[in-house]
């Protein structure tokens, strides 16, 4: 075996090592090379399309079709890798779902003429053709080139189609930008499920005794938590500064230079990055529609869990008031069907193949099922696709009511309904906790250098970092303020905390 290159630094880290003697990474943490994606987490992906039509149909329509709606970020994933890998595997997944659709047909006729063994034999071809496919797609692509020595961003095959090749660049640049268009509710699309934010304003006009306020901007004290937040020491931590924005005020409800960057030209896509000197005049701007926040991203467990943090700086007009805003979300881990992957081997077992025939058997209904919905859909794609973009052209023209914004990531897709080991709940928090630390020290620091009296934030910062309540039992609290103990004094902060759902319970480490 030859020697290796870390993925993450470029060091050498020679033949058969698994652990990157420079930056200490592992092979399978170490990202995909000049992106900072995550090698595991893209491999995951493209297992997932590779196994998975339905979820490869969605990415082919929500995403590589798409000509005037944004793409929503797919934290840590290397998106065009994925859909080169979803894209080889389009052709096979249609061509069994086409057989699938003429042996349903054929089953049914025969039904029709009470021939059984016609029935069954229609049956027993749709099983055959299913097996097939699986295993092409297990042992012909998975155990040959996505398990973890085998795996190759670059090795993912460019599509033909030159048109095809001209979306994955301008996907590639959306998935590096600094924007995020959303269309619902939420804005922070693309990074999981919100479970947590808090909010605080800071009187920054008070100097300390004897001294003066030194000026300052808020790109100056974002430029100054980012640098502090770097150096935190968690695994996978990336800071980046990004704008979000409804995809419903793109048309009108921004300042027309707002617009201009974003949206350059209403019968395309938003753009996918906007200048350093835009963001830097949105953050001094504290009621923009479009909200600069510092985006900070820790992701564990290889990339599986991911904590997202959103903080938002804002001084106020009359310079007198700093607005400190933090969200949080949480992408949990890939679904474990997805990682069967990592069971190939490179040669089948008895045991392997006698699971794929059953379990080809058992989803053969379901399967059919699906072929015959993506089939229709195929069909009548041409047409669907004509009518939709001049359906769209005339509310961004005549009705000026288009929604340009991205709904849902792959990524989220993809992601599980709950943790899949116990300490991905706890890190969860460890890196919440350690991440917001650092912020409010950052802020304390900055603002102690330009004069400005911090008891009020230090005050603050004693309820942001030890806040949680811990309830046994069935029981539950709900406390906007809370003191135990003889001369215990209670500081109000208000502190939003959005349950997960699902089996598992996810991000609830205060419900026991």
């Amino acid at each position: 075996m030859g020697r290796m290159k870390c993925h993450s630094c470029g060091a050498d880290s020679g033949p058969g090592v698994a652990v990157c003697p420079k930056c200490g990474l592992t092979q399978s943490t170490q990202v995909v090379p000049g992106a900072g994606f995550n090698r595991d987490v893209t491999r995951y992906l493209c297992a997932a399309l590779q196994t998975d039509a339905g979820l490869n149909h969605y990415a082919y329509k929500k995403i590589l079709r798409e000509h005037y709606r944004a793409i929503a970020s797919s934290p840590g994933v290397d998106l065009v890798t994925v859909l080169k890998y979803g894209l080889a595997a389009r052709g096979r997944q249609l061509t069994r779902d086409a057989l699938l659709v003429v042996f349903l047909l054929i089953g049914v006729a025969f039904l029709g003429n009470e021939n059984p063994r016609g029935v069954l034999l229609a049956l027993f071809a749709g099983w055959a053709v299913t097996v097939v496919e699986s295993w092409v797609a297990h042992y012909g692509v998975l155990a040959e080139h996505l398990r973890r020595n085998t795996f190759n961003p670059a090795g993912a095959s460019a599509p033909a189609s030159e048109r095809v090749r001209a979306r994955l660049e301008a996907i590639a640049e959306h998935n590096l930008g600094n924007t995020t268009v959303h269309t619902d509710y939420g804005p922070f699309a693309g990074y999981g499920i919100p479970f947590e934010n808090w909010s605080f304003t800071l009187n920054i006009a008070t100097p300390v005794e004897d001294e003066e306020v030194i000026e300052f901007t808020t790109a100056e004290l974002n430029d100054f938590v980012a640098n502090a937040v770097r150096g935190v020491g968690l695994p996978g931590v990336h800071v980046d500064d990004r704008v979000f924005v409804s995809g419903q005020d793109l048309l009108y409800g921004l300042d027309s230079s707002v617009k201009k960057a974003i949206l350059p030209n209403e019968l395309a896509a938003p753009a996918s990055r906007i200048g350093e000197a835009e963001i830097a005049r949105l953050r001094e701007d504290s009621l923009s529609r479009a909200r600069p926040y510092l985006v900070i991203r820790v992701a564990g467990w290889n990339g599986e869990l991911v904590v997202t943090m959103f903080l938002r700086l804002a001084m106020m007009p009359r310079k007198d008031q700093l607005y400190v805003e933090m969200n949080y979300s949480l992408l949990l881990p890939i679904q474990e069907r997805y990682k069967q992957v990592d069971r190939l081997l490179s040669t089948p077992t008895g045991t392997q193949i006698f699971r794929m025939l059953g379990s080809s058997l058992v989803k053969l209904v379901p399967t059919t099922v699906g072929a015959f919905v993506r089939i229709v859909d195929v069909v009548f794609s041409p047409l669907e696709e004509l009518l939709s973009r001049v359906r769209e052209a005339r509310a961004i023209k005549y009705d000026r009511s288009f929604n340009y914004g991205a709904a849902t990531s792959l990524r989220e897709k993809a992601a599980d309904g709950r943790f899949h080991r116990h300490f991905q709940n706890l890190d969860k928090e460890m890196y919440a906790k350690v991440a917001e630390r650092k912020v409010v020290e950052a802020l304390e620091e900055f603002l102690d250098d330009h004069n400005i009296d911090t008891s009020d934030l230090r005050e603050r910062q004693t309820t942001i970092l030890n806040n949680g309540v811990y309830v046994s039992g069935q029981g539950s609290v709900n406390a906007g303020s809370l003191a135990v103990g003889s001369n215990a004094i209670a500081n109000t902060f208000a502190r939003a905390r959005n349950t997960l759902s699902g089996p598992g319970a996810a991000a609830q480490s205060r419900k026991k």
